[in-house]
């Protein structure tokens, strides 16, 4: 526990750093906050997931044979002709996985959206956003899901607020499993899980000009792809990195919880 604290203090006095001050400065002060909060937060996750891990692991070793399902173990015979029971390790992307998603979005766009209001663009850069994705896996090496995001911003300066929304489907394929599977190497694939990954769905923007008390709506479809890192701690919780094109953005970070 002292190493979450550690953690802690050092990253909430670099947020106070001039150095991120500086970086940070072309971020309105709400988008500030959140990214901090947000970031905390992960920090908090991560150290108090890996103490769970270390005690669910012990918790595992002391567990005797007639604790466990004879149909979720592996029998091991030693030399004395003992037998030994071994949990079967299930990979982190494994048929019948429903994985929840949450993330924060690290900039935006909406596919093939043309973000523009009254000649002015609106809509880019790093706004407020969010992606919800629902993974399910059809096969060890395939999942399909249906995702949401969302973004929105105010812009004071022209009097104008700019929300973007985009849902629809996507398909993913988890390489990394493949790999493991068919390679005589350990590639800890009970915790990694990369994939590929492309969706498709449709946008819904709006744009509300409060000083000619109008609003502006744009429908199109949204389409991309990307490649995704997932990392977990314990069987049902990780950390999840997603770049590229994605759903209403160029990159995302949240978590994973599998079910």
């Amino acid at each position: 526990m002292p190493r979450f604290f550690v953690a802690f203090f050092y990253l909430d006095k670099l947020f106070q750093h001039q150095f991120c001050n500086f970086t940070f400065s072309f971020i309105n002060n709400n988008m500030y906050k959140s990214f901090k909060s947000f970031t905390l937060i992960i920090v908090f996750i991560v150290f108090s997931s890996q103490l769970f891990a270390e005690n669910l692991n012990i918790e595992i070793e002391k567990k005797s044979e007639n604790n466990f399902n004879k149909s979720e173990v592996s029998f091991i015979e030693n030399e004395k002709g003992t037998k030994i029971y071994t949990p079967v390790s299930e990979g982190a992307s494994a048929k019948k996985n429903v994985v929840i998603q949450p993330t924060l979005n690290v900039g935006h766009h909406l596919g093939f959206a043309s973000l523009n209001y009254a000649g002015t663009k609106y809509g880019t850069g790093l706004l407020l956003g969010f992606t919800l994705n629902l993974d399910y896996n059809v096969h060890d090496y395939v999942s399909v899901g249906a995702y949401y995001s969302v973004a929105f911003k105010n812009y004071k300066s022209t009097n104008v607020s700019y929300f973007g929304q985009a849902t629809g489907a996507r398909v993913a394929l988890h390489w990394w499993q493949l790999l493991d599977d068919k390679l005589d190497k350990e590639l800890l694939s009970e915790k990694l899980d990369f994939d590929i990954h492309g969706h498709i769905g449709a946008y819904f923007i709006s744009y509300k000009d409060k000083t000619l008390d109008t609003k502006t709506k744009k429908i199109g479809v949204n389409a991309g792809g990307g490649v995704a890192l997932r990392y977990y701690f314990v069987e049902h919780f990780g950390v999840a990195i997603e770049a590229g094109y994605e759903e209403a953005s160029w990159a995302k970070i949240g978590f994973a919880i599998k079910i």
